[in-house]
Order: structure tokens, then sequence, then C-alpha cells
């Protein structure tokens, strides 16, 4: 073998192996504007890594879970985990139209209801211990508002109402003994049977009010009550939680909306900003609108990367520039939903660009093809800080919401096309009205239905409702589309 030979073969050699000491981003293939490439995610990347969280000895879903899957069966089970997992299996059936969703979605419901479910005081208990024994102790807002997540979309999709009526008593409770009545707003928290124990408001307790379940109750009802509640909370956002020189989003305050932290979140300046678009969707009042779009203009100049893309953690209100350059999984999602929200409403093309490579950057590092789900924490440039995939703050919820949305946004509101979503309602009697609308935006129409595979021409288009027959688990498909 000559010498010019060997060198050539090392060469090769040396190439070879490239690949396998180079950055773990992948190539930036992925078409990530099309509503395709969210739902394939969805079903094929995301809710797989679910399944294998199921606990079918003691009900519910473990929630502490490594990068490949393995469950740890002696932590406690938390209320508003349980509840998001329950939500990432109704999106993904919504999404598919798979029964064996609605089974999983339905386990969890049923965890919820026997042993999460204050039954004494009602709301939801915190967690309960490996034997299905709650706590006791005070009950978080964070908590209450994330345990009707899973129960408020079980009812979009199936229309139980049994599991709507969590919902209510939760919500009637949080209006009569966790809202402010002399400054407005919600409390932190309350006692175990609902009693006053302090006078602070957090961004948990105000804002996720809204993501977690009320927005969805409003859609899945259309009761004015609801629609009133919401547009009360918001305009106490705007008036106390978003600073007018800068817009910034506080976190925690005292009972007369005084700032107490100058530590901020980007993801709840982001979530608050999409929030806004969706009560402007609902009310028509400019007010919302302006303030996301400050918002918005906030987070892009102060915490945007442009460099890899993405979003970053968290930063100071006093002083922006100093900020954490990590990456969490649930804040680019949460901007990505601001993002088209704003694209959809002002047509400025920076939204959409910024949704892309955010996408991009989302797909190259968050997302996890070998193992499924993603990453909840990384470095800037994209290396995980940590692998694994559920905690006490991680699971099914955002990834699962990210991909139901992106989906819908990127049909309706950017490519002006149809988009479908999948029911499996039961109705005792004719004529009762299933709303399946989830988006605001009242330019979102139903175009067709179809039930058990045969077209149905009850349905109201500009109001969202369908009229049901009487049936049980009737597989019902909507097309949506954009009125003209």
């Amino acid at each position: 073998m000559t010498n010019s030979i060997r060198k050539i073969i090392s060469v090769l050699a040396f190439l070879a192996i490239i690949p396998a000491i180079a950055s773990p981003v992948r190539a930036a293939t992925a078409d990530v504007t099309s509503p395709a490439y969210w739902q394939s995610q969805a079903i094929n990347d995301l809710i797989p890594f679910w399944e294998k969280t199921m606990d079918k000895e003691n009900g519910g879903f473990f929630t502490d879970v490594e990068e490949d899957g393995t469950v740890s069966p002696s932590s406690n089970k938390y209320t508003r985990m349980n509840s998001r997992v329950v939500y990432g299996f109704c999106a993904a059936y919504m999404l598919s139209g798979d029964d064996k969703y609605l089974e999983y979605a339905s386990h969890g419901m049923d965890f919820l209801a026997s042993y999460c479910w204050d039954k004494q005081n009602s709301g939801w208990h915190t967690n309960v211990d490996k034997s299905n024994e709650p706590d006791s102790g005070y009950k978080n807002l964070f908590d209450e508002t994330y345990g009707n997540l899973g129960p408020v979309f079980y009812y979009f999709v199936t229309h139980d109402k049994a599991a709507l009526s969590f919902v209510k008593k939760t919500h009637d409770l949080m209006q009569t003994k966790a809202w402010d009545p002399d400054y407005g707003g919600y409390y932190a928290m309350v006692g175990n049977a609902w009693e006053k124990v302090t006078t602070t408001k957090s961004f948990n307790s105000m804002i996720d009010t809204f993501t977690a379940y009320l927005l969805y109750y409003y859609m899945a009802t259309k009761d004015p009550t609801i629609l009133s509640d919401l547009k009360i909370a918001s305009d106490a956002v705007i008036a106390h939680m978003v600073d007018p020189k800068t817009a910034f989003v506080g976190e925690k305050f005292a009972q007369d909306w005084t700032l107490t932290e100058q530590n901020l979140w980007a993801g709840h300046n982001l979530k608050t900003g999409w929030i806004l678009t969706r009560m402007y969707n609902l009310t028509g009042d400019k007010k919302y609108l302006d303030t996301a779009d400050r918002i918005a203009a906030a987070q892009m100049k102060y915490l945007w990367d442009g460099k890899y893309g993405g979003w970053f953690f968290r930063f100071m209100a006093d002083d922006p520039k100093n900020f954490e350059d990590q990456k969490d999984w649930w804040t680019q999602e949460e901007g990505n939903m601001l993002m088209l929200n704003m694209y959809n409403k002002t047509g400025k093309k920076d939204y959409l660009e910024k949704f892309r490579k955010c996408a991009l950057f989302w797909d190259k590092n968050f997302l996890d093809k070998k193992n499924g789900e993603c990453y909840g924490e990384l470095l800037r440039s994209g290396e995980p800080m940590s692998r694994k995939k559920a905690d006490l703050f991680k699971s099914a919820y955002h990834s699962m919401e990210q991909c139901l949305f992106s989906y819908l946004y990127l049909s309706l509101y950017v490519n002006k096309a149809e988009a479908t979503l999948y029911f499996n309602p039961s109705a005792e009697a004719a004529g009762e009205k299933m709303y399946v609308n989830i988006l605001e935006d009242k330019t979102v129409i139903i175009n067709s239905v179809e039930i058990d595979g045969k077209d149905w021409k009850e349905f109201n288009a500009e109001e969202g409702y369908i009229t049901l027959p009487i049936g049980k688990k009737m597989k019902v498909k909507v097309v949506y589309g954009v009125k003209k």
C-alpha cells in the first residue's frame, strides 16, 4: 500500500467519525411552517412517550420520568401533572381520531375524579401519595387552575357533563373565595377549605387561569358570565401586571398590586401577550391587541436570541439586558403561539419568521426523536442541561399544546386553508348543542361535519356548534375553514 493511499484512507476514516463527535444539533431540514409537521410531531414523536407512563395498578400516570421513559413509581402523583397528561391525550385524539387516545384520557379522568378531587371541600388536592391518599394542605391556585385543564378538554372532546362539573365547581369557588373584592385579582393560594390565608397575588394565580381552563370553559359553553369573568380578569392584568413603561409582565405582587420581585420570566410575558390576542378575538377591544403588541415588541428586543433562534429564560425587570440565557421548552411554545397570533392580526412577516426560526431550533435541539418527547432545558446553543422528560413542572401539556395550536394556526391563520379535528361525544337527547371550535377568532367557521362517517348538516358554522343526535361515543369529524 503506497503512502498516498494510506493518507487517503486516513482522511476518509476521520471524515467518517465526524458525525459522532460533532454537535448534537441536527440539520435544519424540517418544514416547520407546514401544519402536517406539527400534527405528525404530536402523534409520532410526543404522545407515544406518555403511553409508557400509565399506572395500570393504582391509576393515573407517573410524572417523574427519565429520558428513555423509565418511570419512578415511588414519588407522589400531582393533580396538575396528571391533568396535563389527560390534556395531551385529548389533543392527540383531536388531531388523529384514534380511539386509543381516549382510552388513556378516560383512565386519567377516572383517577382525577376518584382521588384528586377534594370530596369534602371541593377543588383539587395538590397531590396524592403512593396509596392514593391526598394531601390536606393549602390549595395553590396554580394547582386549582391546572386541575381543570384535563377535565375541560375532556369535555370538549366527549361532551361529558361530569367532567365539566369539576370545572364549574372549581371556578365558582375561585370567584367567591379566591378573588380579591377590594383590589381585584386571584389570591396566590387559599386554605384547604378555601379560607383566606394570604392576600398576595402571583402570575400563576392570574394568567394561568386563562390558559389552563377559563378560555376553554367559555369556548365550550359560550356562557356570558364566563366571558364577563374573562374580561374582568383581563382588565386587571392590563391595569396592574403589565408595566406601562416597559410592557414587562410581573410575577409576584402584594395585595395592592405592588410588584415584589424583579426577576421576571420571558415565557410568562409571551404567554400574557398570547392571552391578550385571544381576548381581542373574543371582544374586539383593541386595548388587548395593543398591549399584546407592546409585550411582543419588548420580548423581541431583549429576550430573542438572534444568533441561534429561540427565547431566553428569565430577566431582571430593572435591567432587561441581565438575563439567563438558558432556554426552556415551555418558553419556546409561548413565544411561538404569540408570534403566530400577532402575524394573524398584523400581517407582519417578522412575527412569522421568528416563529419559523424558533420552531427550527425546537426541531433540532428540543425534540428527542430517538426516545420521544422533548428536553426541558437547554444551553443557549442547544445542548441539553437536563435529560429528564417529566417532573413536578414538565408533563405532556406544553409540547402537545404547541402541536395542536400550531397545526390550527398555520392551517387557518397563515395558510387560510382547512383544518380537521375529531370528537367523540355521547348525547342522551336529540338537539344538544356541542361547541367544537377552540379558536376565538370569529373568522374561523365550521365548513363540514361527519358523524360516524356520514355527512351531518345540523351545525351552526359561525357560532361553532353541532346539534347532536342521540347516540353514544359518536365519531365526529369537523372540518374548519376561514370566513371569506
